[in-house]
């Protein structure tokens, strides 16, 4: 069986959406709750006014859960024919790029730990998401997977408009980003 890992994202100091809780009726949200419904349809009216403030990491994330890549990373996601990420540029910082994943797999809920606090009644969203220790997947779900392609978890992680989801990839994707110096192993969350 094909290993994966959990990529971890450091934070770059900034939020792609203006978000605060007087300016949340700008988008798209619950009545009761006030989580944002469609937080992932918004990254390209944003990208524009968009600026990274901690530039080190070649993979780091925005404190409202989108993940931002290097060139680099990039340049190695091409030449390696990597599958599965949708780039997106970043006109403020031309030499990143915020990614999303579309291949979608389900994180085994009862193997996992995963904690749901405060499911809302009207929109289903819960405001926390959280999980305490290891990543499991399904084995039919890992069984599926291809090694050269990216995956995201099906559940988003983290509270409030911080919810991010898991982005998995395969040893063989690890062990390149890491001959290149773009990742360590203590970026990487085994999967089991």
């Amino acid at each position: 069986m094909i290993k994966y890992s959990k990529i971890q994202f450091y934070d770059n100091d900034s939020y792609l959406l203006e978000i605060s809780k007087v300016d949340r009726h700008k988008y798209n949200t619950c009545n009761t709750c006030r989580l944002i419904l469609d937080k992932r349809t918004l990254i390209e009216s944003h990208l524009p006014k968009y600026r990274i403030k901690r530039k080190k990491y070649h993979l780091s994330c925005s404190y409202d859960g989108f993940n931002i890549v290097s060139q680099e990373f990039k340049s190695l996601y091409e030449s390696s024919k990597w599958k599965g990420l949708v780039f997106y540029s970043i006109p403020k910082n031309k030499e990143f790029y915020l990614i999303e994943c579309i291949n979608i797999v389900a994180i085994n809920e009862s193997k996992s730990a995963v904690l749901f606090e405060d499911k809302c009644n009207e929109c289903s969203l819960y405001m926390g998401v959280y999980m305490k220790g290891f990543v499991s997947l399904n084995s039919a779900e890992i069984d599926k997977m291809n090694p050269n392609t990216f995956y995201r978890s099906n559940l988003e992680f983290g509270n409030d408009f911080e919810h991010s989801y898991n982005l998995f990839a395969s040893e063989e994707i690890t062990n390149i980003l890491k001959k290149n110096k773009l990742l360590l192993n203590k970026d990487l969350i085994e999967v089991i």
